[in-house]
């Protein structure tokens, strides 16, 4: 009997949720993309309201209220699009500028001794590149928990973000990918070897399935936006380990850092779970109540 209501149950919601989608599809006029990325929002609230006791035709409607009927909702998502996120507009930015500067930087100080070159420097460029996009993946997550945690986040905006994050997953993604082949050619022609498994080659492989994984959760309209751009400060950890960690271990890339640096990385770290446990908690839990 409990089996067969819990079908019943999931068949209701199921349905309320393909004419819901059906209605906005008809009137907003919004993407395929976004109307997935919006379905994966409210089926997350409502999952929220029935666990709160809410019996489950009321919880549909609520949310369905909540996020607001297809006329204004698609006005406000063309208002309150992702891009128009300062947070957005602020990593864009940096990102542009990384990829502007680095080849710059290593073309002013290219490396020397035998073997360095062309080769080396397109490896080091699109290793950067690659790490950084994690990383800046990361400071969108950061924002997000932390406006989260003072007051809710525009469900429009919300729904458009995964998007930025593929992107710039994407880019992170085949920039590493590239920057670990070419480091293996590299590798191969001077040490007689495509692969050591050492700290650095283990890092990067890291943030690689980190990467691939990421992308994957996109596919899934179970993962809602606000677990992926929580799960970004992960992969920040992922990135800061792979990237200034082997510095730490024995071996070809240990090295002293500075004092400040690894108290730095330490710090950064921390941060980062800290933030990544902010973001299970609910909406605006460190806004200051009135009494």
């Amino acid at each position: 009997m409990a089996a067969g209501a819990a079908n019943h149950n999931m068949s209701n919601l199921e349905t309320f949720l393909a004419q819901w989608r059906q209605t906005f599809a008809e009137t907003a006029r919004l993407t395929p993309e976004t109307l997935d990325e919006l379905e994966s929002h409210l089926r997350e609230r409502i999952e929220q309201l029935i666990r709160s006791g809410l019996p489950e035709p009321e919880a549909c409607q609520r949310a369905a209220t909540e996020l607001g009927n297809p006329g204004d909702l698609a006005a406000e998502f063309r208002k309150l699009s992702a891009a128009s996120w300062l947070p957005v507009k602020i990593v864009s930015g940096v990102a542009i500028v990384l990829t502007l500067a680095v080849p710059a930087l290593l073309i002013v100080r290219p490396f020397s001794g035998p073997g360095a070159g062309l080769l080396l420097s397109v490896h080091v460029f699109t290793v950067i590149l690659g790490y950084a996009s994690a990383l800046l993946l990361g400071v969108l997550g950061a924002c997000f928990v932390l406006q989260r945690a003072f007051e809710a986040f525009p469900p429009s905006r919300l729904a458009a973000l995964p998007r930025v994050t593929s992107r710039f997953a994407t880019v992170g993604t085949i920039c590493t990918a590239l920057g670990i082949f070419l480091g293996m050619i590299w590798a191969r022609v001077e040490w007689g070897r495509f692969w050591g498994w050492d700290s650095k080659e283990i890092g990067g492989l890291a943030v690689i399935v980190w990467m691939l994984a990421f992308l994957l959760a996109h596919r899934f309209q179970r993962i809602t936006p606000r677990t992926l751009l929580v799960a970004t400060l992960l992969g920040s950890n992922v990135v800061l380990l792979a990237w200034f960690g082997p510095s730490f271990t024995p071996g070809l890339h240990a090295s002293a850092l500075p004092h400040a640096a690894s108290l730095a990385l330490i710090a950064a770290f921390i941060f980062n779970l800290l933030l990544t446990v902010l973001g299970l908690t609910p909406t605006g839990c460190l806004r200051l109540r009135k009494t």
